[in-house]
């Protein structure tokens, strides 16, 4: 998940920090699960709405062949 919120994020040229207002959440964890921490379901669901995406998109898993 870490990569993904990066992605989005980033995508939508947001900084930690204005994701942090917008969504409710610290900076401070939004920099953690950035590194690989793996966020409880009610921040995920704050983080995904923030960025205007599914909460699903945010969790799912990267397929690798």
């Amino acid at each position: 998940m870490s990569n993904r919120l990066r992605f989005y994020r980033e995508k939508q040229k947001m900084s930690q920090t204005d994701l942090s207002l917008k969504s409710d959440v610290k900076q401070t964890t939004i920099s953690s699960i950035e590194r690989g921490t793996v966020p409880t379901l009610t921040t995920a669901h704050k983080l995904a709405k923030a960025l205007g995406i599914k909460t699903d998109d945010l969790l799912a898993e990267e397929v690798t062949k």
